[in-house]
């Protein structure tokens, strides 16, 4: 069998965590532009496209100071 110590399991919660922290910033972003802006705005996809590179940007940027603070 198998033992794992703290520190697999620490950074094998911190991995989830990251990508929980970019998909949500990637569907948050998506979310904002589907339901306010091509709802009473503007619906194109050059604002699609804007948006899912805003929510990438900002999952990484939030990615990184996650990794900074550790």
């Amino acid at each position: 069998m198998l033992k794992f110590d703290r520190e697999f399991f620490k950074y094998f919660s911190l991995l989830g965590t990251l990508g929980f922290i970019i998909i949500g910033n990637i569907l948050v972003s998506l979310v904002i532009y589907k339901y306010i802006i091509a709802r009473y705005i503007y619906e194109s996809p050059i604002l699609f496209i804007i948006f899912l590179i805003l929510g990438v940007i900002s999952g990484f940027y939030n990615v990184y100071t996650q990794i900074m603070k550790k």
